[in-house]
């Protein structure tokens, strides 16, 4: 006859040390890691869209970069990375996307700022924007051989007279911004010699200007001299100022506009501030300004920066 005790019946009120141990665990869980502060959030993040558009951005070995010390030596690319080192509370993403794209990703309320934007007020309706440098002006660009047909001996062409000449034809890309002063002589009409094309970059259309394939199209002087160095043929495109530009536009960053492009707009302009204060900033361009550029405008570009540096915010 066994004499050991009979067990003790558990209550539904009495946990197990099993149960104690998973709640306690469970309570832990919850609270996060131990030392960590109740008031620590993970860093917010920005996704800047990028182009790979040398000379002005440069993705090194043709590569979006993953962080921003993959960010290029280009201009644009130089001048983000100062930027971003002057916003550690946000984590950087870099994405790549066509305008049309991102334009479609915003109305769904993506949150994208761009480093390189045009103003313009169709885009006030989707974007926030803040100034951030000085612009160099678009030019002319054609081959070496036509000078004496299309510009005949001047120093500068009037592209509105250009464009309604019988003997030559001009291509652009569509749907790029131009920016407003030109805006009404870029536009295919039917009695302009303007026609328009899907290309990727601007290095296509360069080359089907070299290949002779139409006689002059729109560019930064910069980039076409950027391709010529690549294809090892420098001299063989030529540029001129154009008529109708006065003082270029400025370049702006740009976010969604929404509750998160709000604040980041903010952040972002306040960083902008801080860059314009840094020699670096008024040499933006480096290398790629050529010695007629930077004489025609360096003191302009020097101006903007010393205002910006002690100004207020500038949003719109």
């Amino acid at each position: 006859m066994s004499c050991s005790r009979p067990p003790v019946p558990r209550t539904k009120h009495a946990p197990s040390s099993r149960r104690l141990m998973l709640l306690a665990g469970l309570g832990l869980a919850l609270a996060g890691p131990v030392g960590a502060r109740p008031d620590t959030a993970p860093a917010k993040l920005i996704e800047w869209n990028v182009s790979d558009w040398p000379p002005f951005f440069v993705f090194q070995q043709g590569q979006l970069p993953v962080t921003a010390q993959d960010l290029g030596a280009g201009a644009i690319d130089g001048f983000l990375r100062l930027v971003i080192a002057r916003l550690p509370q946000y984590q950087h993403r870099f994405v790549s996307m066509t305008g049309a794209r991102a334009e479609v990703e915003r109305k769904a309320g993506r949150g994208l700022c761009s480093p390189s934007s045009m103003r313009t007020p169709e885009r006030l309706k989707e974007r926030f924007f803040t100034p951030a440098m000085p612009t160099l002006p678009l030019q002319l660009v054609l081959r070496r051989e036509r000078l004496p047909v299309i510009a005949g001996g001047k120093a500068s062409v009037s592209l509105q007279q250009l464009t309604r000449r019988d003997d030559v034809q001009g291509l652009v890309m569509s749907k790029r911004q131009y920016g407003q002063a030109l805006a009404q002589w870029v536009r295919p009409a039917p009695d302009s010699n303007i026609r328009s094309l899907v290309a990727p970059r601007a290095g296509n259309l360069l080359a089907m200007l070299a290949a002779g394939r139409m006689d002059y199209t729109l560019e930064y002087p910069m980039i076409v001299e950027y391709h010529q160095r690549q294809q090892g043929r420098t001299g063989d495109l030529v540029t001129l100022p154009i008529d109708e530009l006065g003082e270029p536009p400025l370049g702006y960053f740009s976010c969604t506009r929404n509750a998160w492009g709000k604040a980041v707009i903010a952040d972002i302009d306040g960083a902008l501030r801080q860059v314009a204060r840094l020699p670096e900033a008024r040499q933006v361009y480096g290398p790629w300004m050529s010695e007629a550029l930077r004489a025609g405008h360096q003191e302009r570009i020097d101006r903007f920066f010393e205002q910006r540096a002690r100004g207020g915010p500038m949003i719109e």
